[in-house]
């Protein structure tokens, strides 16, 4: 019996929370709407809180990507989610992610470029990659000097995506400990960099195809000499 109730406690809290969330999620869409606008109206080289605005943006941005990530994983903790795949063109999904950070991208002074053929498609569930794809590139706009090169190639293991930048790339011993988010109770999802691969391998793990699985790699250097997030879709 006092299990039971223990049980109902947890699931009226998780409920909650993630009533919540959905609220909290709601209104930093708004937030981010207005900052746009502010930043649609403001001369660049003119206005003194242009990099006020571009940071602001990223915490909000950082905020509402990590409260999607939570209730995504609660949905799949809970059996809840219901997978939708479907075939995409990888060029316009790359594209259309970046263009989601277009206005931080200006506002930062950061190019990018695209690199992937036309004509490749894959399988996969496009708003669990967009959460994966939006955590990768956040990151990268963090970390990097003023570019990003987003790229994707098939190889005999799957589809690879990669984001790179040119900053100083990760800290060693973040690569040495990398391996450590496939455990949440290791501490290592104590930083924000450890939920979003967490949540990406979580992904991963659910787009299975033929006994294989899905990985993703932190490693520096690559193109552009900074740090590389590797994303391999069987």
């Amino acid at each position: 019996m006092k299990d039971d109730q223990q049980k109902d406690e947890v699931l009226g809290l998780t409920s909650a929370f993630a009533m919540v969330s959905h609220d909290i999620k709601n209104s930093l869409g708004i937030l981010l709407k207005y900052i746009g606008m502010i930043s649609e109206n403001c001369d660049l080289e003119a206005c003194g809180v242009s990099q006020e605005c571009a940071d602001m943006e990223y915490e909000v941005r950082r905020i509402n990507n990590n409260l999607v990530k939570m209730l995504t994983l609660f949905k799949v903790e809970e059996g809840n989610y219901m997978l939708n795949v479907d075939a995409h063109s990888i060029r316009d999904f790359l594209e259309e992610e970046m263009l989601e950070h277009g206005d931080l991208t200006k506002q930062k002074g950061i190019g990018y470029e695209v690199e992937c053929s036309e004509e490749l498609y894959w399988y996969f569930d496009r708003n669990l990659m967009t959460g994966v794809m939006s955590n990768a590139i956040s990151n990268a706009l963090r970390y990097t000097k003023d570019w990003l090169r987003v790229s994707a190639e098939t190889t005999d293991e799957g589809l690879v995506v990669t984001v790179e930048d040119n900053g100083s790339g990760f800290p060693e011993s973040m690569l040495e400990k990398q391996g450590e988010f496939f455990h949440p109770e290791s501490g290592f999802l104590n930083n924000n960099t450890g939920l979003g691969l967490y949540f990406t391998q979580v992904v991963l793990d659910l787009h299975k195809h033929d006994g294989k699985r899905g990985r993703v790699t932190l490693s520096n250097g690559g193109v552009l000499q900074g740090g590389c997030c590797r994303i391999l879709l069987p």
